[in-house]
């Protein structure tokens, strides 16, 4: 039979990972006589969760295993859990197994997961009613993640991540990948992998930064190329082993389109409105705006760390028709949409008052005093009548869709190359 079995909630921000306990699982049961029916699949929930250790990732484990046989998968995948969970640093995991004829009763859930607050008793019902076997830990907040996978919406599996785990010798030490060497990667793997590196503020972006077991992750849209591609890489340690994962990350999948009426906290929105007054400039370079969608006001915030984004932001003016893609978080002055794209649809257009011509030379004129209207330096000519008109200023921006930096994109959010693939395939 076929059985999915969701795991979440076993690191801390002391250490481990949930990938690294997944795929640990997954060998623990194929040593038990289950068979990978698919990739583990890494499932990105929602991004803004305030319960969240880093990226609210939690892992289903597609299995296909003998009716007579679960028992005993199902207590190897726990014996794992509990082996490598961070118990006594705070974790609270929830493990659930589900068989195929059920997976419909998740989904609506999975998609509520990604894209909103949900509590722990509706996952539990539905741990209760319709898995074959659960677990949690303290709290149990785990269980939440674990239903939300076991439950994930095949359609949305649309990306692959290879992860390189790290020897046990070697947590917590500092990584080294050599920074020419992932470029070279990008040249020849860049169709078909993704966010290996931000070359606006020219940084290797497959490593963590936490005492976790991985040694790094490589994005792609292709199983196939994804051990190819760690080959061309130059590290700092060998890696113990590597798993690929079906993932849901780099599709949109968080954002729902909303009016400004109906934003609340903690969820990720597409707004489409006008730009009200001008931008405006804070403490530490970040960029505010204001966009008004005829249902209401929302502040817009364009964080530094986002970068040339901040650029075409400030360019806006009052009266821009610009679609914000972002997450909501409630803040002293209200609600504010931080900035992850922005797409400009329509921009107002903008004169500014200029000396005239001169009608005779072609040379851009120069006062000849207050009420006394110009005169050319070039060739003399004067016109006590002529007055500044208004010419049309270059804004500087062009309608189109803008990302933030590689940095500062998180999980979820398609990169623009991506999505400019997806529309090529679509014929659009």
């Amino acid at each position: 039979m076929l059985v999915y079995i969701g795991i979440d909630d076993t690191d801390s921000p002391k250490g481990m990972c949930t990938t690294y306990v997944a795929a640990r699982a997954l060998r623990a049961a194929e040593g038990e006589g289950a068979r990978a029916a698919d990739h583990p699949w890494l499932v990105r929930l929602n991004p803004n969760c305030p319960y969240k250790t880093r990226g609210n990732a939690a892992v289903c484990l597609p299995l296909e295993v003998e009716r007579s046989g679960f028992d005993r998968v199902w207590e190897a995948v726990l014996g794992v859990v509990r082996e490598l969970a961070e118990l006594e640093n705070g974790a609270d995991p929830g493990v659930a197994a589900f068989p195929e004829e059920n997976r419909g009763h998740l989904e609506r859930f999975y998609f509520r997961a990604v894209r909103e607050m949900v509590e722990v008793e509706e996952a539990l019902e539905l741990a209760e009613r319709y898995a074959l076997a659960f677990w949690r830990h303290g709290e149990g907040r785990g269980i939440v993640g674990a239903v939300a996978a076991a439950g994930a919406s095949v359609g949305t599996l649309t990306t692959y991540e290879l992860l390189a785990y790290r020897r046990r010798e070697m947590w917590g030490r500092e990584r080294w990948v050599d920074p020419e060497s992932v470029v070279r990667m990008d040249a020849l793997f860049g169709d078909r992998t993704f966010d290996n590196f931000d070359y606006e503020n020219g940084e290797v972006r497959l490593t963590p930064h936490t005492p976790c077991p991985v040694l790094l992750g490589i994005r792609g849209t292709s199983p196939e190329v994804l051990p190819e591609a760690l080959s061309v890489l130059r590290l700092g340690e060998p890696y113990e082993f590597y798993q690929v994962f079906r993932t849901n990350q780099a599709t949109d999948v968080h954002y729902q389109r909303l009016s400004v009426k109906d934003l609340r906290p903690l969820v990720s929105a597409i707004v489409t409105g006008r730009v009200v007054g001008r931008p405006r400039i804070g403490p530490g370079g970040h960029v505010f705006f204001e966009l008004d969608d005829g249902t209401g006001s929302v502040t817009v915030a364009v964080y530094e760390p986002t970068g040339r984004i901040r650029e075409i932001a400030f360019r806006l003016v009052e009266g821009d028709l610009v679609e914000v893609y972002g997450a909501v978080k409630a803040k002293p002055q209200g609600l504010t949409l931080n900035l992850e794209k922005l797409r400009v649809i329509e921009l107002r257009q903008v004169y500014a008052a200029r000396a005239p011509a001169c009608p005779v030379c072609g040379k851009t004129m120069e006062s000849a005093g207050r009420g006394q209207g110009y005169r050319c330096g070039r060739c003399g000519h004067r016109d006590p009548r002529a007055q500044k008109v208004l010419v049309a200023v270059d804004r500087g921006i062009r309608p189109g869709l803008y990302e933030v930096a590689v940095s500062a994109r998180r999980h979820l959010v398609r990169p623009l190359r991506l999505e400019a693939a997806l529309r090529a395939s679509a014929g659009t």
